[in-house]
């Protein structure tokens, strides 16, 4: 199989997990403090693969989601903030564990502020909303990283032969 159809069949696959994840919120407490998984899981994959490929995946994704109903423009607007943020952040130092862990309260951050501007409403209620979400990245990502890098090896071969 050439390289460009086993990326391009990856960068698919990792749009499709990117959706499943986007649609399942974890409850919480409050109302709109609900957090989801794929805030962890675009951390991880920027790193893996690059500002540039997890943007255009994103855009797959966000595309899929939009098409199915499952999400508005704002989701998207809010989706796109947090990945050009998170993911241009973890750009920067692609294996700096700290860095992994602040980039997605970042990238939600600034995502719950453009969203406040645009809707004229204040930021704090949005951002404080937010917290539990934003925690929960920090706390996953350093447990996914792992997972995902050992996955990612074995998706393109690097590992080779696997036991069992």
């Amino acid at each position: 199989m050439s390289a460009n159809i086993k990326r391009l069949t990856l960068d698919g696959g990792f749009a499709a997990v990117l959706v499943i994840l986007g649609m399942i919120k974890i409850p919480s407490a409050f109302a709109g403090t609900e957090y989801q998984l794929s805030a962890s899981y675009a951390v991880c994959l920027a790193s893996i693969v690059g500002f540039r490929r997890y943007f255009k995946i994103g855009i797959c994704a966000s595309m899929i989601q939009l098409l199915l109903g499952t999400h508005t423009i704002w989701d998207v607007v809010i989706s796109m903030v947090f990945r050009i943020v998170a993911g241009g952040f973890v750009q920067w130092r692609p294996n700096d564990k700290a860095l992994l862990i602040l980039a997605g309260p970042l990238g939600t951050g600034c995502a719950r502020i453009v969203l406040a501007m645009c809707w004229q409403l204040p930021a704090l209620p949005l951002l404080t909303a937010a917290v539990p979400g934003m925690i929960f990245t920090m706390v996953c990502v350093p447990l996914l990283m792992p997972v995902m890098k050992r996955g990612m090896m074995v998706l393109v071969g690097i590992q080779g032969k696997t036991d069992g």
